[in-house]
């Protein structure tokens, strides 16, 4: 006996289940014996197939539920009359369809009903793709995105193509933008005695006047969440909370978000925060707009980025050799001795350029010299010294999206947005709580 299988959609009475009101046969298929993975399942057409089917027949009936009880036109309460059905295209995750709404009219006044998707609902897409576009977006090029959403759809769809995905992705981005800020003022969770804020910068290239534009990006979270991993790798961070922005306005969306960030983890006027920076004036920036909101602060400039500009300084071999004996009276926080031996360095150096690059790192550490602090004391006693503990507050948050081909140019106003929905996805639970509020207010 050769079998075959049918799925049959049906719409029924909610207080009387056995009084079946519809009913429409869906998908008839042989049941073959499996010989290999292939055909074991439905298949991937198949499913969509089905998908597309089962959506068809939901949204139908849906969509006749609409107007069902609107009798009476709401300007002068005469009786609606239907005048014919509207032709409307909804996009879901998977699949496009087609619906027919009815269309109501008041021969009266002229008044119409809302007859398409979009009138009716303000947008064609479903809010479950557009996350999925948005969380593509934010972590792979609008093309790859394309390519990704393609795969999963079996089909290269129309509102998939990369221009929409990079529409969707900016203006959810702004949109939790929008919603951090307006929470700013009701954020209530338990007190941390301490926290770590980390503040860094990148440069990035763009479209505009410029041949590139700094990104700043902070990360804010409690020494406890800061856990071992595996042996050779980085520690990661089991709670945290971020914030980035490429906007020109004097820092004041960065210094928001860190503010925002520092709140969510726990900031109250009882808690110390350890602030890690790499030395550069608009980092600090943003860490002092904290001062005034924590009970105490300490400043340090992150032996990570210390070390690497130390690493990155070319001098000759004698001269270098020198220099790096001198990271090491940095490393046990003898700053003034550091400054002795590079004035010393300084005399030894005989071109201009070698002269020129040991005065520079000379300013740098006259600059940051209050920050700079006994750093293989902090590592002993288990202290936190260092950004590169964990993952890269740039490398995460920026370069990992925006710089990963070397073709890429960006605007301000096309990335801004992006920073925004990759700081909200790296962050503890944003993502999660602010998705459906920022994609049912996305047009």
């Amino acid at each position: 006996m050769a079998k075959g299988y049918r799925i049959v959609f049906q719409s029924f009475d909610q207080d009387e289940p056995d009084v079946i009101l519809t009913e429409q046969r869906l998908l008839e298929d042989i049941l073959n014996i499996p010989t290999n993975c292939f055909d074991f399942s439905m298949g991937h057409t198949k499913q969509i197939e089905l998908i597309q089917t089962v959506q068809n027949a939901v949204l139908n009936e849906k969509s006749k539920l609409i107007y069902q009880e609107k009798e009476q036109c709401p300007d002068c309460n005469k009786k609606l009359i239907k005048f014919g059905k509207q032709n409307s295209t909804f996009y879901d995750v998977f699949t496009d369809h087609n619906i027919k709404m009815q269309r109501l009219k008041c021969n009266h006044c002229g008044y119409e009903t809302k007859s398409t998707v979009r009138t009716f609902l303000g947008t064609t897409l479903s809010c479950d793709l557009k996350k999925i576009q948005a969380s593509l977006g934010a972590n792979f090029t609008y093309r790859e995105s394309e390519q990704i959403l393609g795969l999963f759809s079996d089909s290269d769809r129309v509102i998939n193509n990369h221009d929409g995905v990079k529409h969707i992705t900016e203006c959810v981005g702004n949109r939790v933008a929008e919603i951090s800020e307006a929470e700013k003022e009701i954020i209530t969770v338990e007190e941390a005695k301490e926290l770590i804020l980390t503040v860094d910068g990148g440069y990035i290239n763009t479209i505009e006047d410029k041949r590139s534009m700094e990104a700043l990006a902070s990360v804010v979270y409690r020494p406890e969440s800061l856990l071992s991993n595996h042996k050779g790798t980085r520690n990661y961070l089991d709670s945290k909370n971020c914030a980035a922005s490429v906007n020109d306005d004097h820092q004041e969306q960065i210094i928001s978000g860190t503010i925002i960030a520092a709140l969510r983890q726990g900031l109250t006027a009882n808690t110390h925060i350890t602030a890690l920076c790499d030395g550069a004036a608009n980092c600090w920036r943003v860490v002092d707009a904290l001062k005034p909101l924590c009970a105490s602060m300490t400043c340090i400039v992150d032996w990570f980025h210390l070390a690497i500009k130390i690493e990155n300084i070319s001098l000759p071999d004698v001269l270098k050799t020198k220099l790096l004996r001198i990271k090491w009276h940095l490393w046990r926080g003898k700053v003034e001795r550091a400054l002795i031996r590079l004035e010393q360095l300084m005399e030894l150096a005989k071109g201009e350029k070698h002269i020129e690059r040991i005065k520079k790192f000379t300013q740098y550490i006259n600059n940051n010299k209050e920050r700079m602090v006994n750093y293989r004391e902090r590592q002993k006693n288990g202290l936190v010294f260092t950004s590169n503990l964990a993952e890269s507050t740039v490398e995460s948050l920026i370069n990992r999206r925006c710089k990963g081909q070397q073709h890429m140019r960006w605007s301000r106003d096309g990335l801004n947005p992006l920073l925004q929905l990759r700081a909200a996805i790296n962050s503890k639970d944003d993502w999660s709580k602010k998705w459906r509020t920022a994609v049912l207010n996305t047009i």
